[in-house]
């Protein structure tokens, strides 16, 4: 039912650093895919088999991107286009809208940092995340 249908205002993107993790919110994310992944469909056909027969594989989480407007001078824009060059397995952290605070931890490289603009826009830059191992849900 629509009554229970959550706004994507409000959600909070995190990246993590240090030991035990501290989560700093990403600021000025307009819009956010992901993440998305599927598990890998191994086949098992022998010939005995009437028909194609499959087992799934690992599952892969893939990747989670987001649009910002950036700016050049913030400390965690500069953090997330630091792991990009430094291809640094970053923790992050997403926090839901939801009543219970639905929160998932995973742990992702930042795979793109492409920084646009144009004649009567805002300095944006679309970043892509590239998920490594399981998403923890609590």
């Amino acid at each position: 039912m629509s009554e229970n249908a959550l706004t994507s205002q409000g959600i909070v993107l995190a990246i993590g650093s240090g030991s035990p993790v501290s989560y700093t919110a990403i600021p000025e994310i307009k819009t956010f895919n992901g993440p998305g992944g599927a598990g890998q469909v191994i086949d098992v056909t022998d010939l005995d088999s009437a028909a194609m027969e499959k087992i799934m594989g690992l599952p892969d989480e893939g990747q989670l991107s987001f649009d910002i407007n950036y700016i050049p001078d913030n400390a965690v824009h500069v953090s997330l286009r630091t792991a990009r060059e430094n291809q640094t397995l970053t923790p992050m952290k997403i926090t839901f809208t939801d009543t219970t605070g639905t929160v998932w931890t995973f742990n992702a490289y930042v795979t793109g940092f492409t920084v646009t603009g144009g004649v009567n826009a805002a300095l944006n830059a679309a970043v892509t995340l590239e998920i490594t191992g399981a998403i923890a849900e609590a």
